[in-house]
């Protein structure tokens, strides 16, 4: 095997590993948002409303919630006031739910929050395939940099060896 074609496939290999060792750590980091798609459970504690009056924020409550495409947001109101979030109205001491179904950043109307506001990110979930296209995307530009690298540094070297010998 010629050695510039044994130096660009080793090069290939050595960005598709490092690729494949980034992607798979920031999987393992971030893995609480790539999962499957269940019921996320939102309870709104007893004494909320009054803790919103006062400016106070129950402790319990999220400012922002992160979602996979599917998932179903359960609100449960222990509270003895009737409270809202986005289209979803929840009665004193009772629940409502939503299929959160596209992919989407929103901010919706809050009474259980003292800025009445919360954000609420839905995404795709991860995949195989998602993982695997992050590594060839990732890894191919980065052994195409490596390959015109070695380039560079292997005939810096010969040109050296060939002052030396002269």
């Amino acid at each position: 095997m010629n050695f510039s074609i044994r130096r660009i496939a080793i090069s290939f290999f050595i960005g598709l590993a490092l690729a494949a060792v980034t992607t798979e750590l920031s999987y393992f980091l971030l893995k609480k948002e790539n999962r499957a798609p269940g019921v996320i459970e939102l309870v709104i504690p007893a004494g909320t409303a009054e803790l919103i009056r006062a400016g106070d924020a129950p402790p319990e409550i999220p400012n922002d919630m992160r979602f996979v495409v599917g998932d179903t947001l359960k609100v449960i109101n222990r509270d003895n006031e009737n409270h809202q979030l986005g289209p979803l109205w929840i009665p004193a001491n009772s629940s409502a739910s939503q299929k959160l179904e596209t992919e989407e950043n929103m901010v919706v109307e809050c009474t259980f929050q003292p800025g009445s506001y919360m954000g609420i990110t839905v995404q795709e979930p991860v995949t195989w395939r998602t993982r695997l296209s992050g590594i060839f995307f990732a890894g191919f530009p980065l052994g195409a940099m490596f390959a015109v690298y070695s380039g560079l540094v292997g005939s810096r070297g010969k040109k050296e060896n060939k002052e030396r010998v002269s």
